[in-house]
């Protein structure tokens, strides 16, 4: 057990790409005891925080209710179409428009302000995405260690070298001369697509508030609040990242997972599980909770299926809202879920051998922290970036959404995943590395020792 000092205070946006792996790190220094923890979020995510493990409970701080209207699960289809076009300048002036809502922003930060005053945490253990927390953490001058749930270099996007593929591009380390071309267009456009009437007035209107409260990162720069963190954490591993100017303070840690508990995966704790002893080759469908599938997209993997045949059983996580997409009588070796316990579980299990799904963070980092090789399907902006660095990793194959509807592709590279060793090995050779890197156990280790430095009073400059 660690003794601390004084509280940390974890904060995170709601998004389960950003929390997941901060309420995993959470959980594991309180499950060690010693510590006096907090967790600040919106609303909706305080029965997570309460339910984290350890003798000692969590204590949740609110920082207001989640806004409806930048959430994407709420985003109708039109604007869902367009996070998935070709465009990859339109797919990301899309997600500016609906995911940011600068006084909803500044009304958390004031919150938390004044929670930060009451709790007065010795550190802060905060998401890279979650400018709030960092602004708040800076103001009040307090220790804090950021997580990173996106490709590492996102935390530096502002100072990549142009030769080095943007954040979002979905572009290689290694780009031929057209690829170099898109590479400079994209990053030129993208700060070019601020400059419009409606976008120009919201940067003007939350540069001045900004600016006014006398913020240390005024323009919100991503380097700069890495260079103001304690540590950076990382669920990448190098296998996985292009190297990138920085990184010396970035620590990979893998995935970011809660301890094992060894659950059976099912409805009720066990017949899901008995399904997955008895079929000894099984592909894992999961897309997110917000990717929503299209009708060609669900005809295409019924017919892979169809396909597939008796040699493969399919396991597919599908939103109930899209049930009515499939057809009357699914092919035999289709079993769909609503929902699951434990992914994990799933992941873990010997018998599934590869997990198609939306290159999410998550998604890619979990599934070959099991060894499973991957096929993906690229929804949105970081998506992109995680579908070609495991595609270049040796351990996955993508889908263009032109190809995600035609089922002769799907299959054709499904039967490559499942045949070839190749993607096997370079599979379980990342897990290697993401076990040996630590996960969240050393998360907590460098948070304990950083909450532990913290805590220990200032050399006194006038003592002999």
């Amino acid at each position: 057990m660690t003794e601390h000092r004084g509280p940390i205070l974890f904060a995170s946006n709601p998004s389960a790409g950003l929390i997941n792996c901060v309420l995993a790190m959470a959980g594991e220094v309180n499950r060690r005891g010693g510590a006096d923890l907090w967790f600040a979020s919106t609303e909706d995510r305080s029965g997570d925080v309460w339910r984290l493990p350890g003798a000692e409970r969590v204590r949740f701080v609110s920082v207001g209710e989640h806004l409806p209207a930048v959430d994407p699960v709420s985003w109708p289809d039109e604007t869902h179409r367009a996070l998935i076009g070709e465009s990859r300048l339109r797919r990301y002036t899309t997600f500016l428009d609906h995911a940011f809502d600068a006084a909803d922003v500044w009304a958390k930060y004031e919150r938390l302000l004044a929670e930060i005053d009451r709790i007065r945490p010795a550190l802060m253990v905060v998401d890279s995405s979650t400018g709030w927390a960092l602004d708040a953490a800076m103001v009040r001058g307090v220790p804090y260690v950021m997580t990173v749930p996106l490709p590492a270099s996102g935390a530096y996007l502002d100072r990549l070298p142009w030769g080095y593929p943007a954040p979002f591009s979905g572009l290689p380390g290694r780009m031929g001369p057209r690829q170099r071309i898109a590479n400079v267009a994209f990053r030129i456009g993208s700060r070019l697509a601020f400059f419009t009437p409606s976008r120009l007035r919201m940067i003007a209107e939350n540069a001045r508030r900004r600016k006014g409260a006398d913020l240390p990162n005024v323009a919100a720069a991503p380097s700069r609040y890495a260079d103001g963190a304690e540590a950076v954490l990382s669920t990448m591993v190098p296998e996985l990242e292009y190297p990138f100017p920085g990184q010396e303070k970035v620590t990979m840690l893998g995935a970011v997972l809660p301890e094992e508990d060894g659950a059976a995966a099912g409805d009720d704790g066990g017949e899901l599980a008995a399904w997955l002893d008895r079929h000894e080759s099984i592909v894992y469908i999961g897309f997110g909770t917000i990717m929503r599938p299209t009708a060609a997209q669900v005809k295409a993997i019924v017919e892979m299926c169809e396909r597939l045949g008796d040699r493969h059983q399919v396991l597919w996580r599908l939103p109930a809202a899209r049930h009515e997409l499939l057809p009357e009588k699914p092919p035999g070796n289709l079993r769909v879920e609503t929902w699951l316990p434990s992914q994990l579980a799933v992941l873990a299990h010997p018998n599934v051998r590869v997990f198609f799904n939306h290159a999410g963070g998550n998604a890619v980092t979990e599934g070959l922290y099991f060894g499973k090789p991957l096929l993906v399907l690229p929804f949105w902006m970081d998506c992109h970036d995680y579908a070609v660095r495991a595609v270049d990793s040796g351990a996955a194959l993508a889908l263009d959404q032109r190809e995600s509807g035609d089922a002769e592709v799907i299959t054709a590279k499904l039967e490559r995943l499942l045949a070839e060793d190749g993607f096997r090995d370079a599979a379980r050779a990342i897990a290697d590395s993401q076990r040996g890197a630590g996960g969240v156990r050393a998360a907590a280790d460098l948070i304990e020792r950083a909450a532990a430095a913290a805590a220990r009073p200032a050399p006194d400059p006038t003592a002999a």
